[in-house]
């Protein structure tokens, strides 16, 4: 379960909030999107989401914990318990598309299975002739690729995404959602940050993001 409570975020320079007092509840096990037009504060959110900045204001849990009462091992414990994808993932250059993949499932003391886990979602999504290229070499669209295996690979309790799949091409998206469906179905939480919704055949909350306040429109089909 992810909950804010009166949160706001300030922007990256610290001054007016992006973001202001906004109180949201995402159960375990559902799929989300947050959606809204640029500038909203749609990526701010998914960095406190993801425990990549802190906010200025407000109380955060995310996988059923209190952010602020967790000291450094209780936060390394939350954040291994996420899979996140910003719009510009930092990938490892030099290292191939497998080793940038078994990196989480390594850091979850998951080495067993870790080579398995990474090429069944490279091959699901089309990117396993690249199983043993640099990352440096790939183009952007096979780079994301790339950024969306690592960050799903395993079936991570939470999966969160800041708008990357809307840079693929049609075909590939449909690869892309293909697959979050199947890892939804394994039991990871889904949450999907973007300009509008994906187009899913099953049911997810929709939230809609303005003015640095969220409204949730309900739970939506998108066939």
């Amino acid at each position: 379960m992810i909950a804010l409570f009166d949160v706001t975020i300030p922007d990256v320079e610290g001054g007016r909030p992006v973001v202001e007092g906004l109180s949201l509840k995402m159960d375990k096990g559902q799929w989300h999107e947050i959606v809204g037009p640029s500038g909203v504060g749609k990526s701010a959110l998914f960095e406190v989401v993801t425990l990549r900045r802190r906010p200025a204001r407000g109380r955060l849990v995310v996988a059923g914990r209190n952010v602020q009462r967790l000291g450094k091992k209780g936060l390394s414990e939350v954040r291994r318990s996420l899979g996140s994808c910003s719009q510009q993932p930092v990938l490892l250059e030099e290292r191939t598309a497998v080793e940038n993949v078994v990196l989480p499932m390594v850091v979850r003391g998951s080495m067993a299975q870790a080579v398995d886990e990474a090429e069944e979602v490279l091959g699901f999504l089309g990117v396993i002739e690249d199983r043993d290229r640099k990352v440096c070499a790939l183009c952007s669209q096979r780079r994301a690729l790339v950024a969306l295996a690592r960050a799903t690979v395993g079936g991570p309790k939470v999966v969160v995404l800041d708008g990357i799949h809307e840079g693929l091409e049609p075909g590939v998206r449909g690869l892309v959602l293909s697959w979050l469906e199947k890892v939804h179905r394994r039991g990871s939480t889904v949450i999907v940050f973007g300009r509008r919704p994906m187009n899913r055949s099953s049911r997810s909350v929709l939230w809609r993001l303005r003015d640095g306040a969220v409204e949730r429109t309900g739970e939506v089909d998108r066939c």
